[in-house]
């Protein structure tokens, strides 16, 4: 039945899917969400996929681990408000697609975690990265790889930070790519500029990573108490600091998002350029061919613009679309931030004392 619904997509009215989606109905009965209880489902393996497709077809919100491929069609995603999220171990062979699609077919937010020790035994009892047990967590609930660095960012509420998550990502990945360079070519000059070029990237992404912690941490101060001022929050507040924090943040982020985006820009010109000034190079050395029998040779041979230049373009071009999404996530924080501190300075007549020089 699983290698029927999902291997070949099959969603049987006797199949696991089905069953899922009537036991959903059967819970939505006895927990109404008109009487206000929150659904939402979660699973891992087959069970991922089961949560990821009730989630969709039922509107739900849903966290899955190594899920499989739910098979959800472009008709049923296209109308889906909610929000899903599915962990996997980067060698997991289920959610990586080696096998069922996983992680291709899901069209969600789907953050890896590189648990494998490389101890091949170990692996294999740990069924192939698919193990549940493979995730690990520090005592902040974050989810940590076997380097002991953050892969996945908590609320602090049992959900994921989803920003400081991508940022997290990507920082990660620009380690991998440093040890991998570092192990296989690190003394090449060209490999070194790399590397620096990623540590680089990978500084002013934890600046940006740092400016959204210290925020959401502040956040969290600001509405722990339901709306009201605990201790801690007017101790925190005393001398306009909380307002002192938001706009050093908010300068200090974009100064770092800013330098990001010098990078990517620079690279992606780099990119360009080599392709020109490669294209001359061979000329020079093929006099006897025309530009456009030289082009074809190349074209044989899979050197192409397509494949020498714009595939890394499109590349960091899915960089600067992620950075400018953090942005905008990042100045609603600092407005929300913002407006609840004007709504507690409103509230306590005290308070609004203390911070009239800062809000003026």
């Amino acid at each position: 039945t699983n290698f029927r619904e999902i291997g070949f997509n099959d969603k049987h009215q006797a199949g696991a899917f089905q069953s899922a989606l009537t036991y959903a109905s059967q819970i939505e009965r006895q927990y109404s969400p008109e009487a206000g209880y929150t659904i939402n489902t979660t699973g891992h393996s087959l069970g991922g996929a089961e949560a990821i497709y009730v989630a969709v077809l039922k509107g739900y919100n849903a966290i899955t681990y190594g899920a499989a491929g739910s098979g959800l069609t472009d008709e049923q995603i296209k109308n889906y408000k909610g929000q899903i999220i599915n962990f996997y171990d980067t060698s997991d062979a289920v959610t990586s697609s080696f096998v069922t699609g996983g992680q291709g077919e899901i069209p969600f937010y789907s953050f890896g975690v590189d648990n494998y020790s490389g101890v091949i035994v170990g692996w294999v009892k740990k069924t192939f990265g698919h193990d549940l047990d493979m995730f690990k967590t520090d005592d902040a609930g974050n989810y940590i790889d076997k380097f002991g660095d953050i892969a996945v960012y908590s609320d602090g509420h049992g959900g994921v930070a989803i920003e400081q998550t991508i940022l997290a990502q990507q920082i990660l990945e620009n380690k991998n790519r440093i040890r991998g360079l570092e192990t296989y070519d690190g003394t090449n000059p060209e490999t070194l500029a790399e590397i620096n070029r990623l540590k680089k990237e990978n500084k002013w992404l934890q600046e940006q990573l740092k400016q959204f912690n210290q925020l959401n941490e502040l956040r969290v101060s600001l509405t722990a108490s339901g709306g009201g001022l605990s201790s801690n929050e007017r101790i925190y507040l005393e001398d306009s600091q909380a307002l002192a924090v938001v706009k050093v943040a908010a300068s200090q982020f974009d100064v770092a998002m800013e330098e990001c985006l010098h990078i990517y820009k620079k690279v992606m010109q780099e990119l360009q350029e080599d392709w020109e000034n490669g294209l001359q190079l061979i000329q020079r050395h093929t006099p006897e061919l025309s530009y456009a029998e030289m082009r074809e040779a190349m074209d044989q041979v899979q050197c192409t613009k397509q494949t020498m230049v714009d595939q890394d373009l499109e590349y960091f071009q899915q960089k600067f679309s992620k950075i400018n999404r953090i942005r905008t996530s990042f100045v609603q924080l600092t407005q929300q931030i913002t407006a609840k501190i004007n709504e507690l300075v409103q509230r306590d007549q005290e308070l609004a004392n203390q911070l009239k020089g800062a809000l003026t």
